[in-house]
């Protein structure tokens, strides 16, 4: 979230919608309800995204609502079941609001990830490839390239040995720039405000739109836009984490985390903005969301809210 007044505001419109899909809503409470929406653009606006974001749910065949609404009201291993049931029905009936944000390019990629999805894929030339969550890609091999276009999210690659001679350039394409392998294993994280680079063996040379070229050696990473290459700083083992199902955490802010973790979530994942700066350490595995969130309720002063299955806030404990 952008500031305390958007989250609030979008917390205000979940409370408004869940009161209205209530069967005990009373006209006076909908007469409310339409004067807090029409005092502010910020209401409409927060309005139109809990509607998209519950649009996931509203997705789902009358007969399978009722399950989960029953789920919902159940222990938490119940709770587990449906978030786990959302996630398998994300590439079909349920929509992730991340997957609606794609680019049509991302639409009509050759591979893509849904949420929750980390997808592997053996290249022609025997090379690995693997999708994170939401990822889409394009892959060219003729015979005078093998180009791998990544269009939204992050991808991890193993290169292998060409066995075409003369051997063709591996590369990766981003909106950014342009890279290529030096024998190595790599990933490629594209970001709203350019593409990081974390080299894990070997070496690749970063080329941006610009002309900008920097080569990155194993253990090396680096940020890039069009015009520029960022400083080389040491590579991230979060980066190489998630092909193994697992979200690391160094010293790392709550509100970082879960950014990266709502990527791996079908729904509405936010933290407060009131502990967005507190500090987490640990390694936590991607499938098991209710002991994410009891790990973090038992090591920092916040609760987890859990408004629906597609609807999960972070916000401070009271005192």
């Amino acid at each position: 979230m952008s500031s305390s007044s958007d989250f609030k505001v979008l917390e205000q419109a979940a409370q408004w919608f869940a009161l209205l899909a209530s069967e005990q809503v009373s006209d006076k409470q909908r007469e409310a309800w339409q004067l807090w929406l029409a005092s502010s653009p910020a209401h409409q606006d927060a309005w139109q995204q809990v509607q998209q974001i519950s649009g996931q749910f509203q997705a789902l065949p009358v007969a399978q609502r009722g399950v989960v609404r029953s789920a919902l009201q159940s222990g938490a291993r119940t709770r587990r079941q449906v978030l786990a049931g959302l996630l398998l029905l994300s590439g079909g009936a349920v929509l992730s609001l991340a997957v609606s944000r794609k680019p049509l390019p991302g639409w009509l990629a050759d591979q893509t990830s849904t949420t929750g999805q980390i997808k592997q894929i053996r290249l022609a030339d025997d090379g690995q490839l693997w999708l994170n969550s939401n990822s889409s890609v394009d892959i060219t091999y003729d015979n005078q390239q093998r180009l791998i276009h990544l269009w939204q999210g992050e991808l991890l690659l193993e290169s292998a040995t060409d066995t075409q001679q003369p051997a063709r350039p591996l590369c990766v394409e981003t909106s950014d720039g342009h890279l290529q392998a030096l024998g190595t294993r790599f990933s490629v994280r594209k970001r709203q405000n350019g593409t990081l680079l974390s080299v894990f063996a070997g070496a690749v040379r970063i080329t941006c739109e610009s002309g900008a070229t920097e080569v990155v050696q194993a253990g090396e990473q680096a940020s890039f836009d069009q015009l520029q290459i960022g400083r080389i700083s040491p590579a991230s083992p979060a980066r190489n984490a998630w092909q193994r199902g697992m979200l690391l955490a160094d010293d790392r802010s709550l509100g970082d985390f879960i950014n990266e973790l709502a990527e791996h979530v079908p729904g509405y994942l936010a933290v407060d903005p009131r502990i967005a700066d507190l500090r987490i350490v640990g390694a936590f595995a991607l499938h098991d969301l209710d002991r994410i969130y009891a790990a973090l309720e038992a090591s920092l002063p916040i609760r987890v809210n859990r408004r629906w299955p597609w609807w999960v806030t972070l916000e401070p404990r009271a005192s």
